[in-house]
Order: structure tokens, then C-alpha cells, then sequence
């Protein structure tokens, strides 16, 4: 028996998971395993591959061509690190068509003794989703916000157990195209996949970069990927909001292309090498000189000058996340502050100016900072913050949210119901 095959048998104890982040620029693929005895996942393979020229706007699947092979490009790097079969990945969604409802369930106890049971919450959790959606649109989760009694017990997470006539369930609801699921779902068919989970990406980067202190305490993660800026918030360790800006770390290169009169690729690498965004932390102002792209004269600039272009539109992307934050209504209940994350985030001076535009506690959120195990060192980025967040929420909550429905490629809907309340119970509370 060889060295690979060893390492299957050992691994038939454990839960794996895949998380798929077809971002704009790129597509991340991570696999996390778990055993049973151990409290941590390890992170056994990563993959990563740059999207061929696509315009990929506002977090939709413009070609599938091409993104099925990104997919199968990142999946193989991910898959021969590893080593395991991938039949089934988690799927990020976020666009400018994810809708949020807010919904409330209610059901009597019929039980002589009036005990609160597993199967009540399931029922009023399935009344709680009758808010008359159209076909256009598909339930990806429903987040109980609280459960309430007979009119006056309220603020449970909980209920079973307890005595009453009455259950009812304030939750939100989000749903996302169906044409969107299912475009997603014929990029993953031709590389032998389904989708396991289509979860929201503010959540599912929420899981991989925050602890459980912030989220109870109130916290804002604010996610700036290439064309767009995701954010959500967490308050007394439940998710309450999200929402997406339509702007990100392009407009930053688009900026410097235009004023420093260069093409988009080398405006790129002059963002990468030399960036940084908060002119009072430039210790050392240096002219710089690089060859020409495409036969042009040498391109010469001052760093001041570079950081004054990066700063301008840094600050317009941090109030206008400032300003969806207020227009949540949490803003005052953001006691852990934000954490900011994404492949934007590789610049310098980003946390220092957070703060200020910010006005509150900023730190910078890598998924590695939460103690895994295995490749550590190749997740060390705040790029693969929501790839890994996929990877953990089915590692974690794998069939429990949406009670308990997995989405099939042609997004036919299952009948599959809740498993272990306790285990709804606790996602609720701690994503």
C-alpha cells in the first residue's frame, strides 16, 4: 500500500469540507479536515488560480466557459495537496440581487404537557420561510434572531424544553437568483461537483476571521475584494446585516493607470510593490523608476505621489462603508469595531488609516488567526479569508442551515429537514 493510499484510509474518520471563493480576480479553493478528537480543523489543501479575462461584475458568472476551468485549475492544486476525493464544495453568493426579508413564524404547542419540542422549532421555522418568494428566487438561509413564548418570553436562542402554548420566531431570510445558483451549479458539473452550500460571503468570512468575543461583543467585517466591498455585521454573536458596494481594489489600479499614464497590468504591479495609502505613516518619500511597459520610456514617480492617488480612493471606499454601516442602525453596538479583510487589504498604511476614517478599533482579518492546523502559511492572506470561511461552515454546519438543504446543480429542492437542534442552535449563535 503506498503513502497516498495510507493517507485516505486515515482520513475516513474525518470530516472533510471545500470552499469554493469564485471571487472577481480569482478563484480560491481550501480543504479542511476535522476529526472528532481534535477541537481545531487543519487546513490540508489549497489552491488558487487568477480568473481569465472576465469581467465578472458585481459577483456574477459572466462566462461559463472560463470559470469552469478557474474552478478546475484552483480544485486540482487544492486536490493534490490533499489528497481526498472532492465530490461536493461550499459556494460563496453575494451580489447587488441577494435580498434580505425579515420574516416572523408562529405555531401553538399542541402537546398535552405544553414542553416546548425539537420538532415545534422545526415547524415554526418552516412557517417563519412562508413569505410568499417568487420562483425567480431561491431561500439560501434562515437566521432566527429570537425566540419568544406566549407573547412575553422573549430574547431565547433556545426554546426546547421550556413550557408554553405558543412559539413564535423573529428571523431574516436571505435569498438569492436562482439563475445565479444555477450558473454556479453549471461551472461546478463539468469538474464532477455539486454544491453542498450556497452561503452568504460576509457570513462565511465572518467564521474565518473573527473570534466568538467579537461577535458577541458587536463587530462590523468589512471585505474589499477587486470590484467590490462586501460587509456584514455581527451583534450578540448573531449575524444582523449585510450589504455590497459596488466599488473595490480595481478602482484603486484604474486610478494609478490613468494618472501615472501606464497600462492596467504594470499599474497593477506598481499597486503591489509599492503602495501604501496613509501619507502620515510614509516614513521614507523615495523617487522610484521602472522600465516601461511595452517598449515605453521609463516610468518615474514619487512615493508620496503614489500614496496620495491609493489614500484618495481608499478613503471614498471606507466612508461609503462607513455610511452602510450607519444606514444598519448597529453602528452604536460595534464594541469590537471592524475588522477589514480581503485581497485589498495587502496594502501598506490600510489599518492606520481605518481608524481614522473609521472611528473605532480596526484590525486587519487573516484566516489563520484562528489557531488551524495543516497549511497555514499558504492561507496567511486576507485574500482566502472567505474561501476558508466556506471551507469551515461545512466542515461546522454542514445540512443544518436552510433546514438541513443541500442545493442540487439543476436547484431542485430537496425535503430534507433539521438534524440535531442543538447543533442549529448553536450555528445560530456563534456565525
Amino acid at each position: 500500500m503506498d503513502n497516498k493510499q495510507k493517507a485516505k484510509e486515515n482520513r475516513t474518520s474525518e470530516k472533510i469540507s471545500v470552499g469554493l471563493d469564485i471571487g472577481t480576480w480569482k478563484v480560491c479553493c481550501v480543504i479542511l479536515s476535522q476529526s472528532n478528537e481534535s477541537r481545531s480543523p487543519t487546513i490540508l489543501g489549497v489552491g488558487i488560480t487568477e480568473r481569465k479575462r472576465s469581467k465578472a461584475r458585481h459577483g456574477r458568472i459572466d462566462n461559463i466557459e472560463n470559470t469552469k476551468e478557474d474552478i478546475r485549475d484552483a480544485l486540482k492544486s487544492a486536490i493534490h495537496q490533499s489528497n481526498v476525493d472532492v465530490a461536493s464544495v461550499n459556494v460563496g453568493l453575494m451580489n447587488k440581487f441577494v435580498k434580505f426579508h425579515e420574516t416572523r413564524g408562529l405555531v401553538s404547542i399542541s402537546s398535552p404537557d405544553k414542553i416546548i419540542t425539537e420538532n415545534d422549532v422545526q415547524r415554526v421555522l418552516e412557517d417563519a420561510k412562508k413569505i410568499g418568494l417568487s420562483n425567480d428566487y431561491h431561500i439560501i438561509h434562515i437566521l432566527p434572531q429570537e425566540y419568544i413564548i406566549n407573547n412575553n418570553i422573549r430574547d431565547l436562542i433556545n426554546p426546547v424544553g421550556m413550557s408554553g402554548s405558543k412559539l413564535e420566531v423573529e428571523a431574516k431570510i436571505v435569498s438569492a437568483l436562482a439563475l445565479d445558483v444555477k450558473n454556479i451549479g453549471l461551472c461546478l458539473e463539468p469538474n464532477g461537483l455539486k454544491i453542498e452550500n450556497i452561503v452568504l460571503q460576509p457570513l462565511s468570512t465572518g467564521l474565518a476571521v473573527l473570534d466568538e468575543d467579537e461577535k458577541d461583543l458587536g463587530v462590523a467585517v468589512v471585505d474589499i475584494g477587486d470590484l467590490y466591498t462586501e460587509i456584514g455585521i455581527f451583534v450578540d454573536g448573531l449575524f444582523k446585516f449585510a450589504s455590497v458596494l459596488p466599488i473595490g481594489g480595481r478602482y484603486i489600479t484604474e486610478d494609478i493607470r490613468v494618472l501615472l499614464n501606464t497600462v492596467f497590468s504594470q499599474a497593477e504591479e506598481i499597486k503591489k510593490n509599492y503602495g501604501h495609502c496613509y501619507l502620515p505613516e510614509l516614513h521614507e518619500d523615495k523617487q522610484i523608476m521602472i522600465a516601461g511597459a511595452h517598449n515605453r520610456k521609463p516610468l518615474t514617480f514619487l512615493r508620496s505621489h503614489l500614496c496620495r492617488i491609493i489614500q484618495a480612493r481608499m478613503e471614498e471606499i471606507f466612508r461609503l462603508a462607513v455610511d452602510e454601516l450607519r444606514s444598519s442602525g448597529l453602528v452604536n453596538k460595534l464594541g469590537a469595531g471592524v475588522v477589514l479583510t480581503g485581497g485589498t487589504m495587502m496594502l501598506e498604511g490600510v489599518e492606520d488609516l481605518g481608524v481614522e476614517i473609521f472611528g473605532m478599533p480596526v484590525r486587519i482579518g487573516l484566516p489563520s488567526d484562528l489557531g488551524y492546523g495543516g497549511l497555514t502559511q499558504e492561507v496567511n492572506k486576507p485574500y482566502f479569508s472567505t474561501a476558508v470561511g466556506l471551507a469551515l461552515y461545512g466542515l461546522k454546519y454542514q445540512k443544518i442551515d436552510e433546514v438541513g438543504k443541500n442545493f442540487e446543480n439543476d436547484n431542485s429542492k430537496t425535503n430534507k429537514k433539521f438534524s440535531l437542534l442543538e447543533k442549529l442552535i448553536n450555528f445560530f449563535k456563534n456565525i
